[in-house]
């Protein structure tokens, strides 16, 4: 999905960390995968923004335009924040919504008489 490798080891890291989040607060779902794969792209889009701006600046200049202009990456970089406060929202990773967040709900295991077929015999 990233072809730099910088990127990619970054949302392996970011993927781990929304994983170890969810678990810790029991509410890891497979429902929940499209947004948690949303919340990495952004989270390593605004990584790399924010790179981008800490090296040149919020305004860039050049030498023919003699006016400063916003760097485009400054622009990226407050997108995907806003992207992650709603995500992290959804996923209760945020203070916010922490506590509103109900836990995955996990059906009792009903017994059938196929779960008796496989066991193994009583010596």
């Amino acid at each position: 999905m990233f072809p730099d490798s910088q990127d990619a080891a970054e949302a392996g890291d970011q993927w781990r960390a929304v994983m170890a989040d969810l678990q810790a607060a029991g509410t890891l779902a497979d429902a929940n995968g499209h947004t948690v794969i949303r919340l990495v792209e952004f989270r390593v889009q605004y990584r790399k923004a924010a790179r981008h701006v800490a090296e040149h600046g919020t305004i860039l200049t050049s030498k023919r335009a003699k006016v400063g202009q916003w760097n485009p990456f400054w622009s990226a970089m407050q997108q995907a924040d806003a992207r992650i406060v709603v995500l992290e929202s959804k996923l209760g990773l945020d203070p916010v919504s922490r506590g509103k967040t109900t836990k995955v709900a996990r059906g009792k295991k009903v017994s059938r008489a196929a779960d008796a077929y496989l066991k193994p015999a009583s010596e």
